[in-house]
């Protein structure tokens, strides 16, 4: 690893420092430092370093708006690119997810976390004992196939031994789930979630065991999460599949409107997004951000007064929904 080139960005320069300080000391010396996301992109205009770790907030580009034009540029499209950040909200993790991080690296650093994280995104792929790993992979995915579900337990159970990874959590979660051992297979997607939590898939599959289980509640938590992961990475498809299951499991939950209300609009069918969002107002009439939405969706349709009103509505039911605040100010601005 000691050859491996680390780009560092941050416009907070004590703070890059602590971070090219504690990298070096885990042993990758060639490290370079960027004061800011411009001057991070001046860099790789000229050198491809294999790792880029920005911070998250940052004034002129943030850390997101850099990541997103280097996923976008041919070149360095798929260079290993981690976040930091002392507080990763919910939306700046799926934000995150959406364009493409490979981690997260949260303040204050957790050392031995950080190495094994760069050192599984440096891997080269074609080193013997990975090669080796992908085909036990392989050969436990075909056992599945085959529903010899013994076989293949045991090496994706041998794999974890060797190295722990998300794919074989879920998948020992998919066997015990198929085996009937509800417990153990919500056991494993749970380690999945936790070394990847932008795992949808392995949500997806603990919804549907609590589901078995008869924990409606929990079934509709995990597979909402699912999905909202789906949406924010542009996996409308699959989002609107898994709410459509959870609405046919008989819910009427103010959550799940909502979100299927999101999805129609980024699908550009503002009617049904509007049916979804009259629905959870039915659940919930004095919601503020279902009012907000509704005003959102209108704004697309160019319906300014209509969306003016519905602002106002959620401002009432709320007197300090800022962004309510913020758009009728720009609406009144002639801005929207």
């Amino acid at each position: 690893m000691q050859d491996k080139h680390i780009l560092l960005v941050n416009d907070n320069k004590t703070e890059l420092g602590h971070l090219a300080a504690l990298i070096k000391a885990l042993g990758f010396h060639q490290v370079s430092l960027a004061e800011g996301g411009v001057g991070a992109w001046v860099f790789l205009k000229s050198r491809k370093p294999d790792c880029v770790i920005s911070a998250y907030e940052m004034r002129e580009m943030s850390g997101l708006a850099l990541l997103r034009i280097i996923r976008r540029e041919e070149g360095v499209s798929d260079t290993p690119f981690f976040l930091t950040d002392n507080a990763f909200t919910k939306i700046k993790v799926l934000r995150a997810g959406q364009t493409g991080v490979t981690g997260l690296f949260v303040i204050p650093y957790d050392e031995s976390r950080i190495y094994d994280k760069l050192a599984l995104a440096l891997e080269n792929k074609d080193e013997p004992v990975i090669q080796k790993a992908m085909e036990n992979m392989n050969h436990g995915l075909q056992f599945i196939e085959k529903k010899e579900y013994d076989k293949a337990l045991d090496i994706f159970t041998r794999l974890i031994h060797q190295k722990e990874n998300p794919e074989y959590y879920f998948n020992i979660g998919y066997i015990k789930t198929s085996q009937g051992k509800h417990s153990e297979a919500i056991e494993a997607f749970s380690m999945a979630t936790k070394l990847d939590r932008l795992f949808a898939r392995a949500y997806e599959e603990m919804g549907r065991v609590y589901k078995l289980l008869g924990d409606l509640v929990k079934a509709e938590e995990y597979m909402r999460l699912a999905a909202e992961i789906y949406m924010d990475t542009e996996k409308i498809g699959a989002a609107e599949d898994i709410l459509n299951e959870i609405l046919e499991s008989g819910t009427s939950s103010l959550n799940v409107f909502n979100t299927l209300g999101v999805l129609y609009r980024k699908k550009g069918e503002p009617k049904i997004a509007l049916s979804h969002y009259h629905k959870a107002l039915k659940i919930h009439p004095d919601e503020p951000y279902i009012y907000y939405n509704m005003g959102r969706l209108h704004l697309d349709m160019k319906e300014t007064e209509t969306a003016k009103a519905f602002f106002k509505t959620a401002l009432d039911k709320d007197p300090g929904f800022e962004e309510a605040k913020q758009v009728i100010k720009a609406i009144d601005l002639g801005l929207v």
